[in-house]
Formats: structure tokens, sequence, C-alpha cells
């Protein structure tokens, strides 16, 4: 799997000096440093960029990660809404990650839709592994990577009165304004969930 170098800045620690020097951005200053003709000042500017960054890194201001790291944890948290949380955007081509991180999700199958800006449309073929019905007539759903989600319609949901058979999977898709609908891999209808866990 192609991986990209990605860094995740933590503006949290940072002091305003160096907020303002860098611009938000922690590669800008070694970035700059290309512009300088006179090769002995462009080596210097390197070597003191270079410098600050290694001290960022190992204060644990700017964390290197992968595309494969992003899209997991986006994977991982589709469906939830955490206030004043967000992943760095990932534009462009995208792979399926379900090889490199099938034992981490048990659903070796899934396939993952993105729109153009790269966050997650579609979520397809994730494994079910127990559907419990509360006593509105509504339904809990468990996903083997650990997701659990609530109907939050009152569609009804047919084949899925015992629970949870072998093979059963479940597509989650997003709407507007934040909602999310499932629908399960035995043709039946799409209907409104909720992720709670």
């Amino acid at each position: 799997m192609k991986s990209r170098l990605l860094l995740v800045f933590a503006p949290l620690f940072l002091t305003p000096t160096v907020q303002a020097q860098s611009g938000g951005q922690p590669l800008q200053p070694l970035f700059a440093c290309r512009a300088i003709e006179d090769d002995s000042a462009r080596l210097a500017c390197l070597d003191a960029a270079v410098e600050a960054l290694y001290g960022d890194a190992e204060a644990g201001e700017v964390v290197a990660v992968d595309r494969g790291q992003i899209e997991a944890a986006e994977e991982s948290t589709f469906g939830l809404s955490i206030p004043n949380f967000s992943l760095p955007s990932l534009r462009g081509e995208h792979e399926d990650l379900a090889e490199a991180e099938a034992a981490e999700v048990h659903s070796p199958d899934r396939v993952v839709t993105r729109d153009d800006d790269g966050r997650i449309e579609r979520i397809e073929e994730l494994a079910v592994t127990e559907i419990t019905t509360r006593r509105d007539g509504k339904i809990v759903i468990t996903l083997a990577n650990g997701q659990v989600w609530r109907q939050t319609d009152t569609t009804r949901i047919q084949g899925i009165s015992r629970g949870a058979r072998p093979g059963l999977t479940a597509n989650i898709r997003s709407g507007a304004l934040g909602s999310y609908f499932m629908q399960f891999n035995n043709g039946g209808r799409w209907f409104r969930a909720e992720r709670v866990q």
C-alpha cells in the first residue's frame, strides 16, 4: 500500500511566537528555505528548520502519520459526533484499506466511498455480530469493528427477528445534516441510524 507522510500539528501546545513564525504549518519554514538562492544560506536555513522541526517532534507538538493511519481513524470515528475534532483532509486518490487493516476491523471486504474532498460518504460490507430489538421495536446493531448503531426511525426491517445470522453485513451512508442510514445485505430497506458507541 502506498502511503504518504503527513504531519499533524498540535497548535494547542505551541506558544504564540512559534505559531506566528510558522503560520500554523510546521513544514512552512522548511519549504521557505527552497527560495534562497545562495547555497550556504539555503543550507543554514534548512539546518535551522530541520532542527526546529526535530525539537517540535521530540516535544510531541508535531506527529508524523501516514495516509493509512488517517483513513483508519476516519473509519473508526465515522458516525460519531466529536466536538472540536477533525482530521487532516485527504484529497486525491483513496485506497481501500481492507487489506492493510483487515485484522483490526474484522471486515476484510468492506468498501469505503469518499467524496471529492476526501470525506467518507459510505462504508459497505461491515460485518454484523449482534442485533438486539428494544422494547419500542427499534434495533441496536453491533458491528465486528466494535461500533454500535441504533435505529432511529420506525422503518420495519425484515429478516432480523432472530438477531445477526452468519454473513450478515451492513452498509452505512451519510445523509443530510449529520444523519446516517443503514441497510443490511439481506435486501432490506434503508433505515435511519445513529452511532452510540
